[in-house]
């Protein structure tokens, strides 16, 4: 089991009960924080194969109904474009993305 992951009670928070639903608690390059309050996923890219695929990524956003807007900032984003931030309900994104290393998403319960 993730160490990250080792003592959170899954279900207690919004971001636990959305990552617990997607089945992905023991994923490699999904980590919950913040006593459940914080997520980071961190997806594959061409020379890193360690990570969360991106349907991964999706089920979480799904999860926490991730506005369209912030979606479709998140599959535009170039590398050149740096860390770019979105909000939606009670939480906020940052995320860049780099096509050898994949998207690093944090994703806070404000």
């Amino acid at each position: 089991m993730d160490s990250s992951t080792a003592d959170v009670d899954f279900g207690s928070t919004d971001i636990e009960t959305a990552v617990e639903d997607c089945g992905l608690t023991d994923v490699a390059g999904i980590s919950v924080g913040d006593e459940g309050h914080s997520v980071t996923i961190q997806t594959t890219g061409d020379e890193n194969s360690y990570g969360a695929v991106v349907f991964e990524m999706v089920c979480v956003l799904q999860g926490l109904e991730a506005s369209d807007s912030v979606i479709s900032r998140m599959d535009n984003t170039r590398a050149l474009d740096g860390r770019q931030t979105g909000t939606w309900g009670d939480f906020e994104a940052s995320w860049g993305y780099h096509p050898d290393d994949g998207l690093n998403l944090v994703i806070e319960e404000m």
